[in-house]
């Protein structure tokens, strides 16, 4: 399943369906009462491929944001400001993650929706599957080893945009107010 604790609550859950297609018939009404979309991804086990890539791409999009801020904050802008731009600007930097994440961040609010520990799980796990599948993955690399310090300095518990807080610690200073 795509989504975490918001979307579970308004019953928005988007579900990555593997296995057996002739089975999704029979499971359907099952998934409708849980969340509004499902997706057949391919035979057993192809659901949860799917999946740790997502995340994977989702963490390093976490990252990447998090030093996109620190950048701004340090230049001297406004990082309220930033956010505004990217939200209202059309430009390809803007995503769900920017939309559901950066304003949070910026005012201090790591209330987790998913754990930080939990994408470490699959940042691990992604990088796994990478590697079995003989594709270098230096952002996942880099990825992991910035979820690696967020887990180790104590943000496990707080929500996976907490890898804001390695960023954070170095530069020196926070990006919230």
């Amino acid at each position: 399943m795509l989504g975490s604790q918001p979307q579970a609550v308004s019953g928005e859950i988007f579900f990555i369906v593997g296995g057996d297609q002739a089975t999704l018939a029979t499971i359907t009404p099952y998934l409708a009462i849980m969340g509004t979309r499902h997706m057949y991804v391919g035979p057993s086990g192809t659901g949860n491929r799917v999946k740790l890539v997502h995340n994977g791409l989702g963490a390093v999009t976490a990252v990447a944001v998090a030093e996109a801020l620190a950048v701004v904050v340090q230049a001297g802008v406004d990082p309220y400001v930033f956010y505004e731009v990217v939200r209202n600007g059309g430009g390809m930097a803007y995503g769900t993650y920017f939309e559901r994440r950066v304003k949070r961040m910026l005012d201090g609010d790591f209330t987790p929706t998913f754990m930080a520990e939990l994408m470490h799980k699959d940042v691990k796990l992604a990088l796994n599957l990478a590697r079995s599948a003989g594709v270098p993955t230096p952002l996942l690399e880099e990825t992991k080893r910035s979820y690696d310090e967020a887990v180790d300095s104590g943000w496990a518990k707080e929500d996976f945009s907490a890898v804001t807080h390695v960023v954070e610690k170095r530069i020196g200073r926070r990006l919230s107010r």
